[in-house]
């Protein structure tokens, strides 16, 4: 008699990626799933009809799935650290708008200040636009008198060609008195000439004042612009010095992703060994169990199959035997199925212990693409290993119900001994095989015991470098932070010492042009007045001579 087997629905598939669950338990028999365990996960297809018409091992589309699952968890890593980084960047613009505020509102405030200054420069160069004014005019009563003096140097060439003929005629009493009054008018000139030096000397006074004012604010402004110069130098040393500790701080941050990379491949290694030790063990074990269940078969215990043994004796020989064949066939189909089964856990173990020595011998970059081909590796693993541990409980049922059957056939055809002894025979050679399995799983078992204490050992230390690097570099992270708000700070106060400079020589400058344009008028009008007093005294004295001697020479002995 055969095993049936039903089918328990749990979601039918809608599309390529979307599944629906379907509500209560409904359950479809079929036979052709008879190569499956109790409470293994397969994929059917259904016709119309919901009759089956395809079964399938859901593993490898399990595995599909997970490993696009890897996939996008790993986008959507990625795009949380872009997004992590915009806001970084929006921070960091945030902060500079209100620092340029900052500067906008304070520079605001001093030209506020220096405007107040022009306007009191403005008012002094208005006062120094009215002297000048005063000494234009002055300069042109100056330039009346000087055509006065040429005048009087005209009459007196005519006075003293007269004198060059004194023995030929002689002055009359209104030739002398007409020489008096132009020595007269000579001397009232030279009065008037020295009363136009006074306001030249008091705007004299008056630029050296302004221009002295002016120096001082000169200094200060020298004194300012030496101050912000050494300011910028110091304040660009403490940039590169900022610099040069932001490279530190990153190199140590990435010497700290290193060791964090090296922390979790050390902990997947321990829980990937730790993983293998459970496989080994359990293996171990099921090794043990087939042994037993193999020693039973061997010594003719049909087991705890579930057999209706007083059917099977009623049944009719000839359709006993079918049963029998039919059983056999089916027994050495699952027992090839789970040998191919076993197969391929041992090659998906080699590729994992593949990837774990190419893990050990490649570079950190690459490590982290490794270690995800290893995580999915050892999904693969884990769900193979599952199917199996229901395929290897099927396995060893339907021996024990094939053995039943034949130990009723044997009996009924009185030959129990004759197929016994076949299969003990064939038995005999596969628990040697189990044996020799389970004496190598236990010397892998004891030499990954070894690995785990020596991984477990390394993997404290890194963890202790690891925390030890991280609190490291939280606090330089903190060190760095607030000396780059000390340089803003001070960033700002140069900005504005060197934009005072700046705005004070805007200012100083245009003065300084007009007060030396006012000093080189002064110096033009000065000279050539005090040339011209100075010639008119001399006028004055020679004409005194003349006429005095003019006068001897015309007096008539009585």
């Amino acid at each position: 008699m055969g095993v049936k087997t039903e089918l328990k629905l749990l979601a039918r598939q809608q599309s390529e990626q979307n599944w629906s669950t379907l509500p209560g338990e409904e359950m479809i028999p079929v036979e052709i799933a008879n190569d499956y365990n109790a409470g293994v996960l397969v994929l059917v297809e259904l016709d119309n009809n919901q009759q089956v018409k395809k079964v399938q091992d859901a593993n490898r589309h399990l595995v599909g799935i997970l490993k696009n699952f890897s996939r996008m968890r790993e986008k959507f890593r990625t795009q949380e650290e872009e997004i992590e980084g915009w806001k970084q960047s929006l921070i960091y613009q945030s902060q500079e708008l209100t620092r340029r505020e900052v500067d906008i509102e304070v520079r605001s405030e001093e030209l506020q200040q220096l405007e107040s200054e022009s306007q009191k420069i403005e008012a002094q160069r208005e006062e120094f636009e009215a002297t000048r004014a005063q000494i234009l005019e002055l300069k042109e009563e100056i330039e009346r008198d000087r055509q006065q003096l040429e005048e009087a140097w005209g009459k007196l060439h005519t006075a003293q060609n007269q004198h060059a003929q004194e023995q030929k005629t002689a002055l009359s009493d209104d030739q002398v008195q007409h020489l008096e009054n132009l020595i007269g008018r000579l001397e009232s000139t030279l009065g008037q000439g020295n009363a136009v030096h006074q306001p030249l000397q008091t705007l004299q006074v008056l630029q050296s004042e302004q221009q002295t004012i002016l120096q001082q604010f000169w200094n200060q402004l020298e004194q300012d612009r030496g101050r912000a110069e050494s300011a910028q130098s110091d304040l660009d040393r403490q940039v590169h010095e900022l610099e040069q500790g932001w490279q530190k701080w990153h190199q140590d941050q990435d010497a700290l992703h290193q060791l964090q990379i090296k922390l979790r491949l050390h902990q997947d290694a321990l829980a990937h060994k730790s993983t293998f030790q459970g496989w080994l063990s359990q293996q171990i074990q099921d090794k043990d169990k087939i042994d037993q269940g193999l020693q039973r078969v061997q010594d003719g215990i049909a087991g705890d199959a579930k057999v209706d043994l007083s059917a099977l004796r009623n049944l009719p020989l000839e359709e006993l035997e079918d049963t029998v064949q039919k059983l056999q066939k089916e027994l050495a189909k699952l027992y090839h199925f789970v040998s191919d089964q076993e197969e391929e856990l041992k090659l998906q173990q080699q590729t994992i212990e593949e990837l774990k020595t190419k893990i050990n011998q490649s570079s950190e970059y690459d490590r982290l693409n490794l270690a995800s081909d290893l995580e999915y590796e050892q999904q693969n693993y884990q769900l193979l290993e599952d199917t199996l541990q229901g395929q290897r409980q099927t396995l060893k049922d339907r021996d024990a119900v094939l053995k039943a059957h034949q130990d009723i056939l044997s009996q009924r055809k009185g030959a129990a001994d004759s197929d016994g002894g076949g299969l003990r025979q064939q038995i005999h050679p596969l628990l040697q095989d189990i044996s020799a399995q389970r004496q190598s799983l236990q010397e892998v078992l004891q030499g990954l015991e070894g690995e785990q204490v020596a991984l477990q050992t390394s993997l404290q230390q890194t963890q202790g470098e690891v925390d030890s690097a991280s609190t490291a570099l939280a606090e330089a992270r903190a060190n760095l932070e607030n000396q780059s708000k000390a340089l803003d700070l001070r960033r700002k106060e140069v900005a504005q010492l060197t934009a005072r400079v700046e705005l004070m020589q805007q200012i100083l400058q245009p003065v300084q042009d007009k007060l030396t344009h006012l000093q080189q008028t002064l110096e033009s009008v000065w000279h050539p007045l005090d040339s011209t007093a100075t010639e008119q005294q001399q006028v004055a004295a020679d004409l005194k001579q003349t006429l005095i001697a003019l006068g001897q020479s015309t007096e008539v002995p009585v």
